[in-house]
């Protein structure tokens, strides 16, 4: 085990922007495709108006990496921030203004995919600086720690976000409006606390004029983004399956359903932040590791998935998988940046932004039709993908891990 130098506290910061765009986004995901449904949209319509906006992520997050490497981390940053804050207030002040005024349908359907799409098209741009900067502060020993903190700050968003939001609308008489107004204030606010301490660095890009335009196929990233791609399968999958598979195998019936899903959701957001801020955070672990045993352990709790039919046991698994996920994101992604040079790291962010979107475009089409075959088969794939990947990534281990820097054991 290597000595860790200590992770720079600036990290945190940054881990603030990114619990308020992870509060933004889980709060609209639990709490208005049901104020869109109301307003007479069906499921296929509103899983369109945000498949459009993560399109847009997918196209647009490698040019903010590029970007950011080229012109510095700054003001792709606050960019990113801005147009968060926008689409966030935009999509529920539409909402709102459409369950008080009459307004045609097609017009309402075009706001509302136009408020999602500037998340897409500019708040793609926060991930890829944030991470850019991870590399540019941090070292080959602290490395997976800066990462580690960064997606804990994400998912203490998530975890906090729909709390915090039940308890402003609770005191604004149930105003939809105004958690947003909050949020985007919020974001705002720390996204220019973070502007001001990036501009710092950016003179140390002005040279970099041409930038850098890392490819998917480029044999240093493409194992990392076959790990990500996974991950965003299989968090697609527990994400589109699991009401429905708490609703007719579980409680097989649709009382407090939603109640006992949020539970669901909070315990795998709880244990991977857990996870990261005790473990990943405090120890200089080899993130090759990391990786290994973060994905055996989310294969076999996706086997074991297949195959429950209490509430207890679902609980248990949801927080195992939460460790799993804990574990291996922040370890991917930082055998992602040592793998590569100082000036690409943001075009490699934002093609590690490109991937990850893949599971929730991808899931509608592969694993919703097998849970109509069966409820058990989407969780059986999973584990299948996951053990083979971890058997081919062992037995392939030059593949995956060789151009990770010297200075970090590669001992299993």
């Amino acid at each position: 085990m290597t000595k860790k130098n200590k992770t720079p506290s600036s990290i945190w910061l940054l881990s603030a922007a990114l619990a308020c765009i992870g509060a933004g986004q889980s709060t609209i995901f639990i709490l208005l495709p049901q104020e869109i449904r109301l307003l007479g949209f069906n499921e296929f319509q509103i899983g369109l108006i945000f498949s459009i906006s993560a399109l847009a992520w997918i196209f647009f997050s490698p040019f903010w990496g590029r970007l950011s490497d080229r012109i510095g981390r700054s003001r792709v940053f606050m960019l990113g921030i801005i147009g968060f804050a926008i689409s966030v207030f935009l999509f529920a002040a539409i909402i709102k203004f459409a369950q008080l005024y009459p307004i045609s349908f097609s017009l309402l359907f075009i706001l509302l995919v136009g408020a999602r799409l500037i998340n897409g098209l500019l708040g793609s741009a926060v991930r890829p600086s944030a991470g850019g900067r991870i590399a540019d502060i941090t070292d080959i020993t602290n490395r997976t720690s800066g990462f580690a903190r960064l997606d804990a700050g994400w998912q203490f968003g998530v975890v906090l976000g729909p709390v915090a939001v039940g308890l402003i609308m609770l005191f604004s008489g149930n105003n939809i409006l105004m958690p947003f107004i909050f949020l985007s204030l919020l974001g705002l606010i720390i996204g220019f606390l973070n502007f001001k301490l990036l501009m710092k660095d950016d003179s140390t890009f002005i040279q970099n004029e041409e930038g850098v335009s890392l490819k998917v196929t480029d044999k240093r990233v493409f194992p990392s983004l076959v790990i990500a791609s996974f991950l965003g399968v299989s968090n697609g999958c527990i994400v589109l399956t699991s009401s429905l598979f708490m609703n007719d195998v579980i409680l097989k019936s649709p009382e407090d359903l939603y109640f006992f899903v949020s539970i669901g959701f909070a315990i795998v957001a709880l244990t991977g932040l857990l996870t990261q801020l005790f473990i990943v955070d405090k120890y200089s672990l080899n993130p090759k590791s990391l990786v290994f045993i973060g994905l055996f352990l989310m294969s076999i709790v996706y086997y074991f998935l297949s195959g429950i039919n209490d509430l207890f046991s679902f609980y248990i698994l949801l927080a195992i998988l939460g460790f799993g996920g804990g574990l291996a994101r922040p370890g991917n992604v930082s055998i992602l940046s040592l793998s590569i040079d100082k000036h690409e790291q943001g075009s490699a962010s934002g093609l590690m932004g490109t991937v990850f979107p893949l599971g929730h475009l991808l899931t509608p089409f592969s694993i919703m039709p097998l849970y109509m075959l069966n409820p058990s088969y989407p969780y059986l794939l999973i584990s299948i993908l996951g053990l083979f990947l971890v058997l081919y990534m062992f037995y392939n281990q030059k593949l995956f891990f060789k151009f990770i820097k010297t200075g970090v054991s590669e001992d299993v």
